[in-house]
């Protein structure tokens, strides 16, 4: 069969394109429900004590990141700075 670009192929049928996905479980733990009425002071300092003893976060680990990000090179031109004052020409 040769190549016949004067026309276009058919549509494809409907049926043929759906994919099926199965659902999965979310098994995450879940954070616990905030108490019912409870003043907003008290939920706040509650999730702030939660969090300071939890797993790194993202933007902890994005200050991390801009943290070596901007001081390798600052390093690197602070070690060739000293080498060109120190080695004379």
């Amino acid at each position: 069969m040769p190549n016949d670009f004067a026309h276009l192929p058919g549509r494809p049928a409907p049926e043929d394109l759906v994919v099926e996905v199965p659902a999965f479980e979310d098994d995450r733990p879940q954070p616990e429900p905030a108490p019912p009425a409870a003043a907003p002071e008290l939920v706040a300092a509650t999730e702030f004590a939660r969090s300071s003893h939890a797993a790194p976060t993202i933007r902890r680990t994005q200050i991390r990141a801009g943290a070596w990000i901007a001081g390798v090179p600052i390093a690197v031109l602070a070690v060739v700075a000293v080498v060109q004052i120190l080695l004379p020409r």
